[in-house]
């Protein structure tokens, strides 16, 4: 691979990334059908799609890239498993909200008592998407050389030879994680639900699609829920970014141990593969 290697649009572009837009699309139509007066609500299955979408064309990146590397890059871990659970999340999102929409209505005296119970798990699938995607994170962190031939049969390479790993997410720095991880799930799903159930903050009136039919009332939105849409991505990509510096501070001692046992042509590859690796994103990293 040469430093000035980029994938075409072409390239990027997948069956299923394909399948996912489409279904997520489809559905998403469905409910701006409803004739929705404020998109609010409608963000937050924006928010978590994109960052599946953004997942899943860096996975087709380094899918085509990685086919003749002797190296597993992985410093932000499995970015296909966050793309899968964060597309769920999102589609679960919008049937709730087509859900909602529905019932206001179809039964729009039923909203004013129950639509909290909407909310509090409208918010409990967009947090937990950002929450999810973290609950295995060392399995995938990692930074590996494979020191079998390239001719060799790819499908019978191991990948599980924990001596050729110069890079991996320590277990101190997973409990962090965990531990940061699993307090912003909580204490936004509580205070989401105190300040909805208690009413003790003041919020918006929110307009659903029957809002006004059967004299029915718009629903009430603490100011709470801003912060809400906006912490767990936030919190993502700070925590994206810490494993990413954390696992490029490669081991020199542990890089050189690996090269050593093999031939000065594939140390070369290698070491040129890895050096063109760090320097994307660095790049990408720097422009953000």
């Amino acid at each position: 691979m040469s430093d000035n290697k980029y994938l075409s649009l072409r390239e990027l572009i997948s069956e299923s990334l394909i399948r996912d837009v489409v279904l997520f699309l489809f559905l998403f139509l469905v409910v701006i059908a409803q004739d929705w007066d404020n998109i609010f609500l409608l963000l937050f299955p924006l928010i978590s799609f994109s960052f599946a979408l953004f997942f899943k064309i860096v996975a087709t990146a380094k899918k085509r890239i990685n086919d003749n590397l002797q190296i597993i890059y992985n410093p932000l871990g499995s970015e296909l498993v966050y793309a899968h659970r964060l597309n769920f999340c999102a589609l679960l999102q919008l049937v709730l909200l087509f859900w909602l929409g529905a019932e206001s209505l179809y039964h729009p005296q039923l909203i004013d008592t129950y639509y909290i119970y909407f909310i509090s798990l409208f918010i409990f699938f967009y947090t937990f998407g950002f929450s999810w995607i973290f609950f295995d994170l060392w399995r995938y962190s990692k930074i590996e050389i494979i020191t079998e031939d390239l001719e060799t049969n790819t499908s019978q390479i191991s990948h599980e030879n924990f001596e050729n790993v110069i890079s991996f997410l320590k277990m101190k720095d997973f409990k962090m994680i965990s531990i940061i991880n699993f307090l912003v799930f909580v204490i936004l799903n509580l205070m989401n639900i105190m300040f909805a159930y208690y009413d003790v903050m003041p919020g918006i009136k929110y307009n659903l699609p029957g809002t006004g039919i059967e004299e029915s009332d718009p629903i009430n939105l603490s100011y709470v829920i801003y912060g809400i849409i906006c912490i767990p991505p936030l919190i993502s990509v700070a925590i994206m970014r810490y494993n990413y510096k954390n696992l490029n501070n490669i081991n020199k001692q542990n890089l050189d141990k690996v090269l050593n046992n093999l031939p000065q042509s594939v140390q070369a590859k290698v070491t040129k593969n890895l050096v063109a690796l760090n320097k994307k994103f660095k790049n990408k990293v720097s422009l953000e």
